[in-house]
């Protein structure tokens, strides 16, 4: 069955739909859909965060190829149903711990080096700044028992639209020269994947940042992926040749703030990023194409393996 068959089902509609329930304890209802499909897990809470470890078993790593984390934040601006921030993406990783489990069950264990791991308080930065996100002291965590050579996918506002978007966020920040080396190769290794899985649909553009902020300040190269619609993609490719209306706009979304935007850079804000953190971002905003679109990139990512340095 396909993801766009999947995304339509009756029966993954009611449940995602159950998961945008703003009452809803996130955590909770991973962890309850994580052992109905009998995919073992782990809650690590670190400094009030609850993070959720998606386990799979040895004989899916091998320590002469680099380890891929994949992450997506389960968390959500208050009152709101969250369905592209991001409730998109944690199903999306969701529905890829599923394949990778079932694959592993029907056809034997493969190698694929990869960790998913779905995080608590990537909104935080939003309010207290970076450090008080929960990437932040997962990232210096990560540092402290030696996983600082990951290469970290930050997957955020993946239902909507038909353009892979590889975000060039983190690329222009100041930081040590090692972390710049490997951001930028974790950057042009990640355009490699999205040009193979979506040849002709996808671009490198500038996006808001996500987890991947957290990350970086605790020294963890992290590379973001969203989607956009293609008519909104070429609205952003345009402002970028002006530096100036690019960070406009990527200053207002930060903000939510765009009273004040110049009649040019207010077109140029994605309506996507509009709708995210207000009771609009529904799952009615969403299309099976995006989650399609996600599959083939997450299926050619996991599926290729670098040598370890």
């Amino acid at each position: 069955m396909s993801t766009e068959d999947t995304l339509m089902n009756e029966k993954f509609s009611s449940v995602f739909t159950a998961f945008l329930d703003p009452a809803v304890d996130r955590p909770s209802f991973i962890g309850s859909w994580l052992r109905a499909k009998s995919i073992p897990y782990s809650v690590v809470e670190i400094k009030g965060k609850k993070h959720i470890f998606i386990k799979f078993g040895s004989e899916a790593y091998d320590p002469r190829f680099k380890m891929k984390t994949l992450v997506a934040h389960h968390d959500r601006v208050n009152d709101t149903e969250g369905a592209n921030d991001n409730s998109a993406a944690c199903f999306q990783l969701l529905k890829l711990a599923e394949t990778l489990s079932q694959a592993a069950e029907s056809a034997g264990p493969r190698v694929h080096n990869t960790r998913i791991i779905l995080t608590d308080g990537e909104e935080a930065a939003g309010t207290r700044g970076i450090l008080a996100q929960g990437s932040f002291a997962l990232g210096s965590g990560f540092r402290k028992l030696g996983f600082s050579q990951d290469e970290v996918f930050v997957l955020d506002a993946c239902g909507r639209g038909d353009t892979l978007i590889v975000s060039t966020a983190g690329l222009d920040r100041k930081m040590g020269k090692a972390l710049a080396d490997k951001m930028m190769n974790l950057h042009a290794y990640t355009k490699s994947i999205a040009r193979s899985a979506a040849p002709e649909s996808w671009l490198a553009l500038p996006t808001p940042y996500s987890d991947n902020a957290g990350f970086l300040a605790a020294g963890i190269a992290a590379q973001t992926i969203t989607v956009l619609p293609s008519r909104e993609a070429t609205a952003l490719l345009a402002a970028t040749r002006d530096f100036a209306l690019q960070g406009a706009v990527l200053e207002a979304v930060s903000r939510n703030r765009y009273g004040e935007l110049s009649a040019e850079a207010a077109a140029a804000v994605p309506q996507t990023w509009k709708l995210m953190h207000t009771t609009e971002d529904t799952a009615s905003t969403l299309n099976a194409g995006a989650f399609s679109l996600i599959e083939r990139f997450l299926a050619r990512l996991t599926e290729t393996l670098e040598p370890a340095l």
